[in-house]
């Protein structure tokens, strides 16, 4: 899985960005797949110094944060790793030479996190939506970390895989934020994640829904559990 640019800094703040004295019009700084830095799971960040056209060149990036109660990191290799259960790191990218430049301390943020060993369904794997009502039950899952404890503030997604609508479709159903493609917090305590399936008012309600879950590291490694599936049924 491809790590999002999560940061940039532009020198001037402006579309005409000109290179400084280093020849460096901006820093682009890549995390992880999502912000869950989990504890002992070490991370390795990227970042790189560009010109205003857009290349390399090849000026070390260095890694700094204050938050080193809660994390190490190596500010030349650029490797965090969460000391702790639970907490916010902020992670700065910057540069060193006759114009030193820093990417904004906000700009990089994980939310500290025990480790998910697992995902698995909480309630049924099959619901049934009656005629005339408008909402499923809600599609419930969590995760879990060792000795089965409930792991919170973690993001899990959901898909709609059948019926498969293109891209250009408006779907017959939608989760509760109206998007085929939807993403949802694991809850404090339960470690739940829920989410509900609404149909759409005037078009034809599919019999049938599948729905799959997914849950990933913040390196894009696929926790356990993954790709699990709840079938929805809607009564005609």
């Amino acid at each position: 899985m491809r790590l999002p640019v999560v940061a940039l800094l532009a020198l001037a703040g402006c579309s005409s960005v000109s290179n400084n004295d280093d020849g460096i019009a901006f820093l682009e700084v890549q995390g992880g797949v999502n912000s869950a830095l989990e504890r002992d799971v070490p991370l390795q960040l990227h970042g790189v110094a560009r010109n205003a056209a857009g290349d390399s060149v090849g000026i070390p990036i260095v890694w700094l944060t204050r938050d080193t109660a809660i994390v190490t990191l190596d500010s030349t290799l650029g490797v965090i790793q969460a000391k702790l259960d639970t907490g916010t790191v902020r992670v700065q990218a910057t540069t060193r030479g006759k114009s030193p430049l820093a990417t904004d301390p906000s700009a990089l943020t994980f939310t500290v996190t025990a480790k998910a060993e697992s995902l698995v369904v909480r309630g049924a794997d099959s619901l049934n939506v009656l005629t005339g009502v408008t909402t499923s039950p809600p599609i419930l899952f969590a995760l879990l970390g060792q000795g089965g404890v409930p792991v919170a503030r973690r993001p899990v997604q959901f898909r709609i895989i059948e019926p498969a609508y293109a891209a250009a479709d408006t779907p017959s159903v939608w989760f509760s934020s109206r998007r085929i493609v939807d993403s949802t917090t694991s809850a404090a305590g339960t470690g739940l994640a829920s989410l509900f399936l609404t149909r759409v008012a005037d078009r034809p309600t599919p019999s049938r829904v599948v729905v799959e879950v997914r849950a990933f590291r913040a390196t894009g490694a696929p926790i356990l559990g993954s790709g699990k599936r709840v079938v929805i049924r809607f009564e005609q």
